[in-house]
C-alpha cells in the first residue's frame, strides 16, 4: 500500500504510525515506571523520617517533621499518645481518617503477626492520597505510623511527565527532520538514475555523476556498465550485420551472375559442368554460412533458458571426434585423455571442439594434441602465434584469422562454453598455440 506514495509521504506515514503507538505504549509505560520510582522514594523518605523520630524523638507525637506526619501506637493501650492531649484537635479530618483505618487494618496485621516488623503502602482519602509505614519500636510495644501526603509526588510526577513529553516531541521533530533530510539526499541521485535512463531509452547522450559508495552508488555505476555495455553490443551488432551482408553478398551475386550466364548459354568456366560446379560451391558456401549463423543465435537462446547441467562422457566423446577427423585429414591427433565428465549438451560440446579442431588444422604445421583432465581440456597445434592484440577478441563473432573462413566458429567456441559454466581461452606458448577451456569459479 505505502509502495503507491513518494518516498516522503511514505517517510512520513511510517513516522506518523510510530509516534501515535509511541504515545499509545511508550507513554504507559514511562508513567508506569515512573510512577514506582517515585512511590520508592517515598517509602525511602518514610523511613528516613521513622529512623529520626525513633532515635531523635524530641517532638511530640502527631507534629509535622520533614514534611510527613509521625505517631505513636501504644499496643498496650489500643491507643495513640495524642489521645490523651490536645494534639487530636489539631490534625487535618483526613489523617485521623487514615489513622482510625490504619488502627483496624495495617496495626492488627503487624501486631498480630510477631515475625512482620514492617507494613508499608498508600491510600487515597477523597482527593488526597497518603503513603504510610507502620514500624515496630525495638525493645518496646510500641509503633511508628508515619504518614506522607502525595501532593509532592503528583507534582514532581507531573512536572516530570511535562519534560519528558516535550524531550520527546522535541526528539520526534529533530528525527523527522533528519530522516526528511536523509531521504531527500537519496530522492537525488535517484532522480539523476532516472534522467540517465530515459537517455539510455531515447538513445540520448547523458552523464551519470553519482559519488556515492552505498547501494545507490553501485546501482548507478552498474547502470553506467550497463550502457556502456549496449554501446559496446550494438557497435558489434552493427559490425556483425556489416559483415553478414557483406559475406552474403558476394556468394548470392556469383550465383546470381553465374545462373544468367549459364541461361544464356555462356559458360564462364569453359562447360556447362564446370560453370555449374562452382555455382552449386557457393550455394553450399552460402547455405553452411546461413546454418551457422542459424546455430549462433539458437545458442543465445538456450542460453537465455534454465538449463539442466547433465554430465557426459567427454573422452568418449573426444575419442569419437578424434576417428572421424584422423580418417579425413593427413595430419594425425595425439591425445592425452583421462576418464572424466563435462557438464552440458554433448551435441553442443562436439560442435564446438570440432570447431576448435578445424582450426587447428588450418594452422597446425606437425602436430595437435588434445589434453584432458578434470574441469580442464586443451586443444594445442604447434602454428604459428597469434597476435597479442587479437587475442581479447579472438572469440567475438567474424574476428577472423589470417586463415579464418567465417568469423563464427570460434564465437560458437565460446559461447557453448560460457553456456555450462565453463571458460576457454588461447594461449601463445612458447612454440605453437593451445585452447584451454577450464571450470568457471562460482
Amino acid at each position: 500500500m505505502l509502495k503507491r506514495f513518494s518516498l516522503i509521504k511514505q517517510l512520513l506515514i511510517v513516522f506518523g504510525i510510530l509516534a501515535i503507538l509511541d504515545v499509545a505504549l511508550l507513554m504507559p509505560l514511562v508513567d508506569y515506571n515512573m510512577n514506582a520510582i517515585i512511590d520508592k522514594q517515598m517509602y525511602n523518605k518514610l523511613e528516613e523520617v521513622q529512623n529520626s523520630y525513633a532515635y531523635f524523638h524530641s517532638t511530640p507525637p502527631g507534629r509535622m517533621v520533614a514534611h510527613s506526619f509521625s505517631f505513636i501506637y501504644n499496643a498496650s493501650t489500643g491507643a495513640y499518645d495524642f489521645d490523651n492531649n490536645d494534639n487530636n484537635s489539631n490534625l487535618p479530618d483526613n489523617i485521623r481518617m487514615m489513622l482510625s483505618a490504619l488502627s483496624s487494618g495495617a496495626l492488627q496485621s503487624i501486631i498480630n503477626d510477631p515475625h512482620h516488623h514492617v507494613i508499608k503502602d498508600k491510600r487515597a482519602y477523597g482527593q488526597q492520597t497518603y503513603y504510610y509505614r507502620v514500624s515496630k519500636n525495638k525493645n518496646s510495644n510500641t509503633y511508628i505510623v508515619s504518614l506522607l501526603s502525595s501532593d509532592y509526588s503528583d507534582d514532581l510526577v507531573t512536572s516530570m511527565q511535562a519534560r519528558i513529553i516535550y524531550l520527546q516531541y522535541g526528539f520526534l521533530a529533530l528525527s523527522a527532520l533528519v530522516l526528511i533530510l536523509w531521504v531527500l539526499s537519496l530522492i537525488n541521485p535517484l532522480r539523476k538514475i532516472k534522467a540517465y535512463v530515459d537517455n539510455i531509452k531515447n538513445h540520448t547522450e547523458g552523464t551519470l555523476n553519482v559519488k556515492r559508495k552505498d547501494e545507490i552508488g553501485i546501482v548507478a555505476d552498474a547502470i553506467v556498465d550497463m550502457k556502456e555495455d549496449i554501446e559496446r553490443q550494438e557497435k558489434a551488432k552493427e559490425e556483425m550485420i556489416h559483415n553478414i551482408s557483406h559475406d552474403l553478398k558476394t556468394p548470392i551475386a556469383l550465383i546470381k551472375t553465374y545462373s544468367e550466364s549459364v541461361k544464356d548459354d555462356i559458360y564462364p568456366y569453359g562447360t556447362k559442368e564446370a560453370s555449374m560446379d562452382i555455382i552449386l560451391e557457393n550455394a553450399d558456401r552460402l547455405e553452411h554460412k546461413v546454418k551457422t549463423l542459424l546455430y549462433l543465435n539458437r545458442l543465445d537462446y538456450i542460453g537465455s533458458e534454465e538449463k539442466a547441467l547433465v554430465p557426459f562422457d567427454m573422452k568418449e566423446l573426444i575419442e569419437h571426434i578424434v576417428t572421424q577427423m584422423n580418417a579425413m585429414n593427413d595430419l594425425q591427433i595425439e591425445t592425452s585423455l583421462d576418464h572424466v565428465s563435462f557438464l552440458g549438451n554433448s551435441d553442443h560440446w562436439r560442435i564446438a571442439i570440432e570447431n576448435i579442431i578445424e582450426n587447428a588444422f588450418r594452422y597446425a604445421k606437425s602436430v595437435i594434441r588434445i589434453t584432458l583432465h578434470k574441469d580442464y581440456l586443451e586443444i594445442y597445434n604447434d602454428g604459428d602465434p597469434i597476435e597479442e592484440e587479437r587475442l581479447e577478441d579472438l572469440f567475438s563473432p567474424y574476428v577472423k584469422g589470417v586463415k579464418g573462413q567465417f568469423g563464427l566458429g570460434l564465437s560458437i567456441v565460446s559461447k557453448t562454453a560460457e553456456m555450462y559454466g565453463y571458460k576457454v581461452k588461447a594461449v601463445n606458448i612458447e612454440v605453437g598455440v593451445s585452447f584451454i577451456f577450464t571450470k568457471q569459479d562460482h
